[in-house]
């Protein structure tokens, strides 16, 4: 490449290079074609490229690089390439990096261009030998634009910053661990959990936090998600200085660019609180179940115990619905027997009194006599019987009274008394009524049936 070959033009006001043709070219020379070819790639090449000396003077601009410096290649040329940076010691490190080191130089920096806002740019700086200045050492150097891969940068970052807040600010574990078994990252509520930091946790293996009780309770789990498979589990997991909190958890496998699995993810929630509510509502619904079953048993019981007392009631009814018949039939009989037994005599006698009234016969004063014994016979039974009717309401407190009153009777052919012990007591109405009764209907057949001596009713 010789400056002869090169020139400046301008084109709608901005200066660039183009190539000055030659007035005559051969085309045979393979040479000058391969010098052509590398004056075009460089003047067009979309990088920015220039050489400076060891000085830090420019030697060559390509067209982009005059368009990221903001001068046309004749004012470039020649100037300190320092005029363009913004951090002077930099480029004088660079260029001592380029003195000293015969392979490329990297270094990061701030333009300057002459006109806008300065650019980050990366200057790779690789030793050549000049053609033109008796083989001077010069430095061809690329000039990346970084603005956009800055920014990109700071998006990526922000980016970044703003998932880590939301991983840091979750209620939810993560944690992502590699094949062999070693933390690559956890969030800052896993390391809360076991009182650490996650600078602390990434990077170890896990069993050094967990334990060889823990790692074995989640190993079988390991495995399966190594295998591709999404594992979900729920289980007490042991941490060392920590306890066995409930865990519910979610492997996820980890692939890389090519799908190979080369670890996990985990979603992990302490779930100790829930356990406890759990537990807690167990014991309760057992507690309740007891107490149904228990609850149960007593209504059966009672249940047992309610049809013994209808039994009982419907038996003791029907004996009552018997005294009663059987009363009756006493009653009905004792009419009979007595009292109309008695009318019927009185009828006759007073019939006979009036037939001798009639024939005007002397009355015997006799049967006058006779006939007022019947009446007052008569009337004496008929109290006798109205009293016992009366007395069939008997409560409690008048059993023993009635009693009294049923054994000092007139009517009894056999003499009756009452004991009553010292111990005796009831308080239940309908049982006092049902006794008397039975009493009753037992002296009335004694006094009848039985050719006794003496009836005693004993309470």
């Amino acid at each position: 490449m010789t400056k002869g070959m090169l020139g400046t033009v301008r084109k709608n006001g901005a200066p660039i290079r183009s190539r000055r043709a030659p007035a005559f070219r051969n085309p045979k020379t393979e040479l000058e074609a391969a010098i052509q070819r590398f004056v075009d790639l460089y003047d067009f090449a979309p990088i920015a490229y220039v050489s400076f000396d060891r000085a830090g003077r420019i030697e060559e601009a390509n067209l982009a690089a005059t368009e990221l410096l903001g001068d046309p290649r004749d004012l470039l040329i020649g100037r300190p390439f320092a005029f363009y940076v913004g951090d002077l010691d930099l480029f004088l490190r660079h260029l001592l990096y380029c003195r000293t080191s015969q392979q490329q130089v990297e270094t990061e920096l701030e333009l300057k261009p002459r006109k806008g806002e300065r650019i980050p740019a990366l200057l790779c700086s690789t030793p050549i030998t000049s053609t033109t200045r008796n083989g001077a050492l010069l430095y061809q150097t690329a000039i990346m634009n970084l603005t956009d891969r800055k920014r990109a940068e700071e998006a990526l970052r922000a980016k970044e910053a703003e998932l880590e807040a939301i991983i840091n600010r979750t209620p939810f574990m993560l944690t992502r661990c590699s094949r062999d078994l070693r933390y690559r990252f956890v969030s800052r509520a896993y390391a809360e959990m076991l009182g650490r930091t996650p600078e602390e946790i990434a990077g170890k293996p896990i069993v050094e936090i967990m334990g060889e009780e823990g790692l074995k309770t989640i190993s079988p789990h390991i495995e399966r998600v190594l295998k591709g498979h999404t594992v979900e589990y729920e289980t007490e997991v042991s941490f060392r200085g920590v306890g066995a909190p409930w865990l519910h958890s979610v492997y996820t496998p980890d692939r890389d660019a090519k799908g190979k699995v080369v670890g996990w993810f985990a979603s992990i929630t302490n779930i100790a609180r829930r356990k406890s509510a759990e537990l807690a509502l167990q014991e309760s619904k057992e507690l309740l179940e007891a107490r149904v079953r228990e609850r149960t048993r007593e209504l059966d019981a009672a249940n047992i115990e309610l049809k013994d007392e209808i039994e009982r009631r419907k038996g003791l009814e029907g004996e009552i619905l018997a005294v009663s018949d059987r009363e009756q039939q006493r009653l009905g009989q004792e009419l009979h027997d007595g009292i109309c037994q008695h009318l019927t005599a009185v009828a006759f006698m007073a019939r006979s009194v009036a037939l001798r009234l009639k024939n005007h016969r002397v009355i015997e004063v006799s049967d006058i006599e006779k006939i007022a014994q019947l009446v007052n016979e008569a009337a004496t039974d008929m109290r006798n019987l109205s009293r016992a009717l009366h007395q069939s309401d008997v409560d409690a407190a008048k059993l023993t009274g009635a009693l009294q009153d049923l054994v000092d009777r007139e009517i009894w052919r056999v003499p009756c008394r009452l004991e009553v012990k010292p111990s005796f007591h009831i308080e239940d109405d309908t049982a006092a009524a049902q006794l008397y009764r039975i009493a009753r209907e037992a002296v009335i057949n004694a006094n009848k049936h039985a050719q006794a001596r003496e009836i005693v009713v004993t309470l």
